[in-house]
């Protein structure tokens, strides 16, 4: 909503997106501050099952009929000077006309087809992990495909490690780097620990729901034996029936569910975990905590994309014994990270706030016209 905002400043937006859910239509008069034009569809996962000769499940899911037909009539009224298409899933909703106008900017975010693959290599379950091979496969096939017979303009990603291995991969230059961006709020001096670790994420998310498990029965129980009055914080909304199984055998695991608001956790908290194991691009959650001035610890995965030092602006460990020796050094001697801490702060302040990147990004677009 954020990058809307700023980029509605100096552009007319029209926009056109698939929601999972009836209660996402409730985001409709929101958007509708920064777009000229708001148009939902809700995706359709029982009808994709006909469609599946078309493409993977992933993108037919999300191709529907009204929406393209929809967008093409918007660009033939309307002066569009670019046509931003977010995951290559989306292409499905684009016309031929658009297709060849050379106006259209893809925004890859991850590296999907890989996202995938990296999840299947995760699952137990073994007719899951075939399930999950077999889209990731047809996905690149798609990808691959797509990149070789449409006429994309520029192609843009949030991740350093992504835009560097799609160049490799499909021998593509017209790249960009458009991180993630975040708000920066108040910076608050160290105070005594309140012995609190958050991990914050959408908790239907395969990597979120895995990382929140493996820390709960990996780490924190080592922190929990050293610091019985420490407690975790699993923040975020649909969180699985596991977590809460694991939270009802544990009470110092708290798992929040959906919340209005999460500033009161980020209050509370003394630092900020993201164990990540799986997942493409920039994570946000870590933008997020560092604007948040919190110090976060991190898997190298959880930071993969970013130019963040290990103890200069954040802190990160490559096994469950270190990160667990890290949060029991962290909450017993908080003031001792203060310069780690104020580094990640002043790093995001800098170079990853929305104003700046969509200012970078609106000088590019201007440059290619």
């Amino acid at each position: 909503m954020k990058r809307l905002e700023y980029f509605s400043q100096n552009n007319e937006i029209y926009f056109f997106c698939v929601v999972d859910n009836d209660d996402e239509y409730e985001y409709r008069a929101d958007l509708l501050k920064y777009c000229k034009e708001v148009h939902l569809y809700k995706r359709n996962k029982g009808a994709a099952l006909f469609k599946l000769i078309k493409g993977p499940f992933v993108c037919v899911s999300r191709w529907i009929a009204s929406m393209k037909k929809d967008i093409n009539v918007c660009f033939e009224r309307e002066n569009i000077d670019w046509v931003i298409v977010e995951f290559p899933q989306m292409l499905g909703n684009i016309s031929r006309r658009i297709l060849n106008s050379n106006k259209l900017i893809l925004s890859q975010h991850n590296i999907e087809y890989a996202t995938l693959n990296n999840l299947a290599k995760s699952i137990t379950n073994p007719l899951k992990r075939l399930i999950y091979n077999v889209e990731s496969k047809r996905l690149y096939y798609y990808e691959e495909r797509c990149y070789r017979e449409m006429s994309v303009k520029l192609f843009t990603f949030v991740s350093i490690e992504d835009k560097a291995f799609f160049e490799r991969k499909f021998g593509k230059s017209n790249t960009l780097l458009v991180p993630i961006g975040t708000e920066i709020h108040e910076y608050k001096e160290s105070k005594d620990s309140c012995n609190a670790i958050s991990f914050f994420g959408k908790m239907s998310y395969p990597p979120n729901k895995e990382a929140a498990i493996w820390f709960s029965k990996n780490v924190f129980p080592l922190v929990q034996k050293e610091i019985p009055a420490s407690k975790f914080y699993i923040v975020g909304k649909d969180p699985s029936k596991e977590l809460m199984e694991i939270s009802e055998k544990n009470p110092n695991i708290i798992v929040t569910g959906t919340l209005d608001s999460i500033e009161g956790y980020y209050e509370r908290t003394d630092l900020v975990v993201i164990p990540l194991s799986h997942g493409g691009g920039v994570k946000v959650k870590v933008l997020e905590a560092l604007g948040y001035g919190k110090l976060v610890v991190s898997t190298s995965k959880g930071i993969e994309g970013t130019t963040f030092q290990n103890g200069e602006e954040l802190l990160t460990s490559s096994s469950a014994e270190e990160f667990a020796a890290i949060c029991i050094d962290v909450l017993q001697n908080l003031p001792c990270y203060e310069k780690v801490r104020r580094g990640g702060y002043e790093s995001v302040r800098k170079n990853f706030t929305w104003k700046a990147v969509v200012e970078k990004f609106e000088l590019e677009l201007n440059r290619l016209k």
